[in-house]
């Protein structure tokens, strides 16, 4: 289930709000909650391209960065893209400073020409995000962060349960105990209740801890007692463990980008134009007659020593509305001063060429790629077998 802020968030957009809107309620949410929000949108919605207000501070050529590189520098961009104002993470003012918003657009549109969809994006940013000094502070603790995990990869491998960290219980003395992560499944008609306690401290666990988790289960009436720590057990808390079925496993947790090869079909929406002017106007006897095509690749554009061909700086036009994101249908033009238009075999002067954009056409595209899948998390019992589960297929969990 998705936590309180994601929920609201969710019902807020059921009333369609403006761009405005969604800023101006988003502004007034918790910098954790921001944080969670904004990566909830990204992952949202069919992927396409967003506009880059300022060509001039765009990444320069993306396209020759590696998948990995690319992730890279997309983090550090939308670190880059956000400041701390008065306690809350808040987005630079484009309007102000144009570079941020712009690199990560540019390359936040080439991660889209490859094939990478929302949620591929937002999860392979993730490693960069958590270098950023900015975002820590907004970070639950670490032993908070610790408990969350361990709850969401039980919630993962038991997708009947009901899985909740930090609950408090009333044993059978009428003492409240504070249990990190409860598991409640059921066997025909009977509940099965799972404890699991958390140590995340650097000094492996004793045996008068585990001891003290063997009472807890026992006054709970656990079926279930799994204990997680971080640097491992002393020899005797192992065989204390093992006496009493406690299941005793350490964590392991890589924070590095992991990847999975994948045939993806992917569809790109790219604007279409109607019409195309000349300016100077091109004689209407220099076109053939009715019924006659020109092949664009051989109508050829001069300017100085550079020649380009109408096809070409078409392709040019298309490619830079779609990454303007510009609205349709909008006119859009390129400069050429002092040039020449070579038209079937005739030369005629062109300072100007006009297209006008009304609407889109999708471009389907299959090929492999390696899709990022997010830091993955490894649970290693003390019997040496292993289980490794992705971030991404973890599902969220309620806070309350």
């Amino acid at each position: 289930m998705a936590n309180e802020a994601i929920r609201k968030l969710q019902e807020f957009l059921l009333t369609h709000p403006t761009e405005r809107d969604l800023k101006s309620w988003m502004a007034k949410l918790s910098p954790a909650q921001y944080v969670e929000c904004a990566l909830y949108l990204v992952r949202q919605g069919p992927t396409s391209f967003i506009q880059v207000l300022s060509m001039e501070h765009a990444f320069k050529n993306p396209d020759q960065l590696s998948d990995e590189d690319l992730f890279a520098q997309l983090g550090h961009a939308l670190d880059d893209s956000t400041m701390i104002v008065d306690g809350k993470i808040c987005p630079v003012n484009p309007r102000e400073n144009p570079e941020p918003s712009s690199r990560f657009a540019s390359l936040y549109n080439e991660a889209v020409r490859r094939g990478f969809q929302k949620d591929d994006i937002g999860f392979s940013m993730q490693p960069y995000l958590r270098e950023a000094a900015k975002l820590d502070q907004f970070d639950d603790p670490d032993w908070k962060r610790f408990e969350k995990l361990v709850a969401r990869i039980h919630l993962a491998l038991c997708r009947d349960a009901e899985v909740k960290w930090s609950e408090k219980l009333v044993d059978a003395s009428g003492a409240e105990r504070q249990i990190d992560v409860t598991i409640r499944t059921r066997t025909g008609p009977h509940e099965v209740l799972g404890v699991v306690q958390c140590k995340f401290e650097k000094r492996p666990v004793s045996i008068s801890e585990v001891e003290a988790f063997v009472s807890a289960k026992r006054d709970l009436n656990a079926g279930l007692a799994i204990m997680v720590s971080r640097s491992g057990y002393q020899s005797g808390a192992e065989a204390k463990g093992k006496l009493h079925d406690i299941r005793l496993w350490t964590l392991q947790e890589a924070e590095h980008v992991a990847w999975r090869d994948e045939m993806r079909v992917f569809r790109l929406r790219y604007p279409m134009f109607n019409e195309i002017t000349f300016s100077p106007n091109i004689p209407a006897d220099a076109f053939p007659h009715s019924g006659s095509e020109i092949d664009f690749r051989f109508v050829i554009i001069a300017q100085g020593e550079q020649r380009t061909t109408l096809l070409d700086v078409l392709s040019q036009m298309i490619h830079n509305v779609a990454e303007r994101c510009l609205p349709l249908p909008c006119w859009f033009d390129v400069n050429f001063p002092g040039g020449t238009l070579s038209l079937l075999g005739k030369d005629f002067p062109l300072e100007k060429v006009e297209i006008h954009f009304t609407r889109f056409i999708e471009i389907e595209q299959r090929k492999q790629m390696r899709i990022p899948i997010g830091s993955s998390y490894s649970f290693k019992p003390n019997t040496g077998e292993g289980l490794s589960i992705a971030e991404r297929d973890l599902p969220p969990l309620n806070p309350k």
